[in-house]
C-alpha cells in the first residue's frame, strides 16, 4: 500500500518520541490476546457504525469522558470540566502531554482541543455523510449548520485554546457526558486526516491514533487466515493518573473462537457470550464470569393493524398473556421483566432500576374476551385468524412465541400464527410493519435510557404522546428529574397497554482470572484495555 509521503510526516510531527516499557509489578507490561467476530468496517470515528470498529476505536482514540466496568461515567482524556448554571455549557480541560501516533512514524503530534472541534464540524458537514449527526443534536446550531442554514464556525463546539474546548448545548442535557464517551466523539486531527487523502481509518498506515495504543498491523483477507489487529501501547499518552497498563493488544478476526484458541493454543483473555450454558466453570477453570442485564424483549402490536388505535383490545391483547406461565418457560438468559429499562441502564451512575424497581400491573383479562368479540363484530372486513406473530428465528426452539400465541387462542379464540424470520427479513418486516403482532428485543447501543425509550415510541400507533416525554426526559438539567421523566415513560406505556414487557435478556463478560479491570461495555459491545492489568 502506498504510504503517506514522509515529508508531510516530517512536518506534522513533533519531537517526543516513545519509549519501551517493560512488566512492572503493577501489572503493566502484559500482553492481551482478544477477538472479533468480522472485520472493523471503518476506523475513522465519524464514519464507523458496526461494533467491531467501535471495538478498535475505543482503544486507538481518547474521548473526553470514559465508561468504566460498572458503566460509571469517568474522566478521559479531560482532566477536569465544569458545567455552567444553566447546564447549558460544558468546559473540558484536556490533560496535558497527549498526542497523536502513527505507524509511519515514530514521533507524536500533540492532541488538542482544536481536534475536537475538527471532529464535531465533520459530524455536522453534510459532506461527511456522518451516521451520527441525530446523537450529538443537541449541540447548539448543530442540525442548522448540518442543514446548511449556519456556517460550521457557527457550532456550538469551540477550542478556547490548545488544552480547553468549550461546548454549548441548545438544551440542558443532565447526561450529556455519557455521549462524550461514545466512539464517535472522538478527536480528529485536520492535517492528519487530509494527509491520508480519503483512506483515513481504512488501513494501518492511515490510521493516526491518541488514545491508549495505535495500530502496528491490520492484516484481513476474507480468504485466507491470520486475520488479525496488533495494538501497541503510546507510551506518550501513559501519564501519572492516566497511565496506560498493557503493551500489547493482539486482536484477531475470527468468527470461531474456540477453533482459533485450540488451533494456536492461545488463551483468550476476555470474550462475551449470550448463553450461559456455554460457560462451564469445570472446563474453564481460570476464568470468572460476570453478567448484564443489558436488553428488554416485549411483545408489540403493528402500529398499522386497527388493534393498535383501540386501547381497550390492545389491553385484552395483552391481558391474555399468562405472565405466570410465561416466567416458568423462559430459559436461562432470561428473567422475567415488568418495566422496560433493563438494569444495566444508569441514571446518576446508578442503576435505573435501584430508584425504580420493577412492580408487577395487573392488566384485567374479566372482560377481554368480550372487548375482543365486540371489536372483531365491527371488522368483518378482516380476518383476525389469519394472524401472525412475528419473531426472529432464534426464537423457533423456544417455548415462548408458542405460549404466547396459545394463550391468545384460548382466551380470545384468536388464532394467531408464529412466523419466524432470519435477522435481515425479520428487520424488514419489523420496519415495514408486516405484521400483527411481534416479538422484538430493545436494546440500546449506549448506555441510555432515551434510546430504549425510542425504539419502544417506533413500535406505537400515531397519536400518542411518547414522543413529548422522551423530549421531557432528554433535556432535564436535573438528574433526579430524569430518573423521574424516565419512569413516566414506562407508567404511561404500561397503562395505556401500548406494549407489554416480557423479559430481561443477558449476556455474560467472560475474563481470565489473571487480568483485571478490562472495561466491557455491554451496550457497545466493547472492552476497552488501557486499564488491563496482568497478575
Amino acid at each position: 500500500m502506498k504510504k503517506v509521503n514522509i515529508l508531510i510526516m516530517a512536518a506534522l510531527f513533533g519531537v517526543m518520541s516513545l519509549t519501551a516499557c517493560g512488566s512492572g509489578d503493577d501489572g503493566s507490561g502484559g500482553e492481551f490476546n482478544v477477538v472479533i467476530s468480522s472485520n472493523p468496517g471503518n476506523l475513522d470515528p465519524q464514519l464507523a457504525e458496526d461494533k467491531e470498529s467501535f471495538y478498535v476505536i475505543r482503544n486507538i482514540y481518547g474521548t473526553l469522558m470514559d465508561i468504566d466496568g460498572s458503566g460509571m461515567i469517568v474522566n478521559g482524556t479531560a482532566q477536569s470540566y465544569t458545567v455552567s448554571s444553566d447546564g447549558l455549557t460544558y468546559t473540558f480541560k484536556l490533560r496535558e502531554g497527549l498526542c497523536w501516533q502513527g505507524l509511519s512514524s515514530s514521533e507524536t503530534v500533540p492532541l488538542t482541543a482544536y481536534d475536537y472541534e475538527y471532529a464535531f464540524r465533520r459530524i455536522y458537514d453534510p459532506q461527511t455523510h456522518s451516521p451520527h449527526t441525530e446523537r450529538f443534536s443537541d449541540i447548539k446550531n448543530s442540525m442548522a449548520v448540518y442543514g446548511g442554514a449556519m456556517s460550521s464556525s457557527q457550532l456550538g463546539v469551540k477550542a478556547i485554546d490548545e488544552l480547553t474546548l468549550e461546548i454549548t448545548l441548545e438544551y440542558p442535557d443532565c447526561e450529556f457526558l455519557k455521549l462524550m464517551a461514545h466512539p464517535a466523539a472522538s478527536p480528529c486531527n485536520e492535517q492528519l486526516f487530509l494527509s491520508t487523502r480519503g483512506r483515513y481509518g481504512l488501513a494501518a498506515d492511515a490510521t493516526y491514533a491518541c488514545g491508549a495504543f495505535y495500530i502496528t498491523d491490520w492484516n484481513y483477507d476474507p480468504y485466507w487466515h491470520d486475520n488479525h489487529i496488533t495494538l501497541e501501547k503510546i507510551s506518550a499518552n501513559s501519564l501519572d493518573g492516566y497511565k496506560t497498563y498493557p503493551d500489547i493488544v493482539n486482536i484477531e478476526i475470527t468468527g470461531d473462537r474456540e477453533a482459533y484458541s485450540a488451533e494456536n493454543n492461545i488463551s483468550i483473555d476476555a470474550y462475551v457470550i449470550d448463553d450461559i450454558a456455554l460457560y462451564d466453570r469445570s472446563v474453564q477453570k481460570r476464568y470468572s464470569c460476570r453478567e448484564y442485564i443489558d436488553s428488554t424483549t416485549c411483545l408489540f402490536i403493528s402500529p398499522q393493524s386497527p388493534i393498535a388505535a383501540d386501547e381497550d383490545v390492545r389491553r385484552a391483547v395483552f391481558s391474555s398473556v399468562d405472565l405466570d406461565k410465561l416466567a416458568g418457560e423462559l430459559s436461562g438468559n432470561s428473567v422475567q421483566a415488568f418495566g422496560f429499562i433493563p438494569n444495566a441502564v444508569t441514571v446518576t451512575n446508578k442503576s435505573f432500576r435501584d430508584f425504580y424497581p420493577e412492580s408487577r400491573t395487573v392488566l384485567s383479562a374479566s372482560s377481554a374476551k368480550a372487548v375482543w368479540d365486540r371489536f372483531t363484530a365491527g371488522h368483518t372486513d378482516i380476518d383476525f385468524n389469519s394472524s401472525v406473530l412475528l419473531a426472529d428465528d432464534s426464537l423457533n426452539s423456544e417455548s415462548l412465541p408458542y405460549s404466547i400465541t396459545s394463550d391468545l387462542e384460548d382466551k380470545l379464540e384468536l388464532y394467531c400464527s408464529p412466523v419466524f424470520e432470519d435477522r435481515s427479513d425479520y428487520k424488514k418486516r419489523l420496519e415495514s410493519g408486516d405484521y400483527d403482532l411481534c416479538i422484538a428485543e430493545i436494546k440500546g447501543g449506549t448506555n441510555s435510557a432515551e434510546e430504549f425509550m425510542q425504539q419502544i415510541a417506533d413500535f406505537l400507533p400515531v397519536g400518542n404522546s411518547a414522543d413529548e416525554l422522551i423530549k421531557r426526559a432528554d433535556r432535564c438539567i436535573d438528574l433526579s428529574e430524569k430518573k423521574d421523566a424516565i419512569k413516566a415513560f414506562e407508567d404511561y406505556i404500561t397503562d395505556n397497554a401500548y406494549a407489554l414487557p416480557l423479559s430481561f435478556e443477558k449476556v455474560y463478560f467472560i475474563s481470565s482470572d489473571d487480568t483485571s479491570d478490562i472495561w466491557y461495555d455491554p451496550f457497545g459491545e466493547t472492552m476497552l484495555f488501557k486499564y488491563a492489568k496482568q497478575k
